[in-house]
């Protein structure tokens, strides 16, 4: 009898001893963020539901990735980047990774340079294309679009995939519609992943912003239209940076589309209020004659870079970034961040502007 009194006291200890070392959630997040991405799908997220859980939360993600970066520095001794491809004579994706062991400057030798199978993708696309496009990445996700009316977006890392319905638009003239841009965001508020048309009618005198939230809409969503407004490019892919998607595009304005003057403008969407807003570069740095810009993402934010032929043959870059997104009218919101002379460069270049 006595021996089972003390059988039944230390079983009730073990379970006191198993309460008292209970890891508040928070400290679990924290703990985890620090987890390489490899260990967290792997191997933690096998550990208990409420790893799982967290592991696959959009909070989560979010802090994770944000945790990385800061752990990162502007020297990389290894960088990695996805490549896919549409294998031959079928519908079929496969997808490697680059990679590049870093060495000293200026020579990188051949055999540095590895790609390794990942995974393949099979009978993703709905018929064979003659060419796939790629839209832009997020938090590691990577969007592509494959001339089918049809976005993807591919999660390297677990290998899963999805595809949006085909977008649709309201054709009001003979002249079927024109993608003229394509972008892919992140909500910062909802942690949910937007993928964001710019479609024009078959006139070119309105655009109009489709919508699709990954994981939510089952159709694309069709926003306020822009009335009056002609773009000059096609097929324009998106930068993302703090919550915003832009594009850096030729444009000009129903009165002035029969004439020859062009103007290039930043379309900012808010992923977050899914609203648009058009707004120019400043004159000093949108110079046409003998240049050609392009906008770009480095680190969080939104940079121009300019090129230029330069003296002998040489090639001229230079780098702006904006130091707020407020106000990107104002020369006062970019500095130059730095200039590059690439000699030699420009004898089989072709600035188009």
């Amino acid at each position: 009898m006595i021996r089972m009194e003390e059988m039944q006291v230390a079983k009730t200890r073990k379970k006191q001893y198993v309460n008292n070392i209970s890891i508040p959630k928070e400290v679990v997040v924290e703990i985890l963020r620090r987890v390489p991405c490899e260990e967290l799908f792997e191997t933690i997220k096998k550990v208990c539901m409420q790893w799982c859980s967290i592991i696959y939360s959009g909070s989560f993600a979010y802090s994770h990735v944000e945790c990385r970066i800061l752990k990162s520095s502007s020297f990389f001794s290894q960088y990695e980047a996805v490549v896919f491809y549409q294998i031959d004579n079928t519908r079929s994706i496969s997808v490697s990774a680059l990679e590049w062991q870093s060495r000293p400057f200026p020579n990188y030798p051949n055999e540095d340079l590895e790609t390794k199978y990942m995974f393949t993708i099979d009978d993703v696309l709905q018929f064979q294309v003659p060419r796939m496009i790629t839209v832009n990445s997020v938090n590691g996700f990577v969007c592509f679009w494959s001339r089918n009316a049809r976005v993807h977006v591919l999660n390297p890392l677990t290998e899963e995939h999805f595809t949006t319905p085909p977008y649709t638009y309201e054709i009001r003239s003979v002249t079927p519609p024109c993608l003229a841009a394509i972008g892919f965001g992140f909500c910062q508020l909802s942690y949910e992943y937007k993928v964001v048309v710019l479609q024009e009618d078959g006139e070119g005198f309105e655009i109009k912003p489709l919508v699709f939230t990954v994981g939510t809409d089952r159709s694309w969503r069709s926003l306020k239209a822009i009335p009056d407004i002609k773009f000059g490019t096609r097929f324009e892919k998106g930068v993302y940076v703090n919550g915003v998607l832009y594009w850096y595009m030729d444009s000009c304005t129903r009165p002035r589309c029969g004439s020859n003057e062009i103007i290039t403008s930043l379309i900012c969407f808010n992923v977050s209020k899914e609203e648009v807003v058009t707004t120019m570069v400043p004159a000093e740095l949108d110079i046409r004659e003998g240049y050609e810009s392009r906008i770009a993402q480095k680190g969080g934010n939104l940079c121009l870079v300019s090129l230029s032929y330069g003296p002998i043959c040489s090639l001229l870059i230079k780098v702006y970034i904006a130091d707020t997104s407020t106000d990107l009218s104002s020369f006062s919101s970019w500095k130059n961040e730095f200039n590059v002379t690439a000699p030699n460069m420009a004898y089989n270049i072709s600035i188009k502007n």
